[in-house]
């Protein structure tokens, strides 16, 4: 017997999300070392989406990663992995990538909230620091899959904010609107932007990601819960569900 569901996704904990599908599944962002036969997509070389191919890399399990030119690059420095390129295929899904740019690193209210949080632990912040330091500095991407069947599952990251360039929204939209599951996250000062932008992709079913939460806590910033937002993104009429560490969604 095949797998039970046509699709299952999981969220892990901090960025990490689980595709489970007949075939091979996919990891995005895994936390953890992820295991040899899955496919890893790192979206970013942000610490903590890198934590565990990078730990997988060292333990020498030669992980399967689809990651920009940039980031494929320092990860070969460290091991052996075997990758492909955005915009190929995994077995017979084909897995397209664009980036976009993050928010600001800080916000004047969340640089005097990083500063604060520094102070209070001084260790925690240069390990990241360091850690950051050694890492390349790259665009992270939004990602999408579409399956044989033709339907599309489309991770969006954190690229709906205030400053998210009208061009690039744009291009994004003709490209990738109408997949039958979206992924997305929202930064901490961005909910009423990706209010007002979500619903321009015309997602089939809409998960309000949590892909910051997980860091910001460990760091001592304050967070923010997604279900009022996906309350009000419900009331207009979109099928949205909060996605959360722990949570998992199975469709038939």
């Amino acid at each position: 017997m095949g797998y039970p569901w046509r699709l299952r996704l999981v969220h892990e904990g901090h960025s990490a999300l689980r595709v489970e599908r007949e075939g091979r599944w996919f990891r995005f962002d895994p936390y953890d070392a992820p295991p040899a036969d899955q496919q890893v997509v790192l979206t970013w070389a942000e610490l903590e989406r890198a934590t565990g191919t990078v730990a997988a890399i060292k333990a020498g399990t030669a992980p399967r990663v689809v990651a920009i030119p940039e980031l494929r690059s320092w990860l070969h420095g460290l091991g052996e992995l075997h990758d492909v390129s955005p915009g190929g295929k995994v077995d017979d899904v084909r897995v397209d990538a664009m980036e976009y740019q993050p928010i600001a690193y800080a916000t004047p209210s969340e640089a005097a909230r990083k500063v604060s949080a520094a102070l209070q632990r001084p260790a925690t912040a240069a390990r990241r620091l360091l850690r950051r330091a050694q890492a390349p500095s790259t665009n992270p991407i939004v990602v999408q899959l579409t399956f044989a069947d033709g339907s599309r599952l489309l991770h969006l990251n954190c690229s709906l904010h205030a400053n998210t360039p009208g061009e690039w929204l744009d291009r994004a939209i003709e490209r990738f609107a109408g997949a039958e599951w979206v992924i997305a996250g929202v930064d901490y000062e961005e909910q009423e932007a990706f209010e007002a932008l979500v619903p321009r992709f015309e997602p089939g079913k809409l998960l309000v990601t949590d892909l910051v939460n997980d860091t910001r806590a460990g760091l001592g910033l304050p967070v923010r819960h997604l279900t009022p937002l996906v309350d009000r993104l419900c009331e207009q009429g979109l099928a949205a569900f909060p996605f959360v560490g722990g949570a998992g969604y199975r469709f038939e």
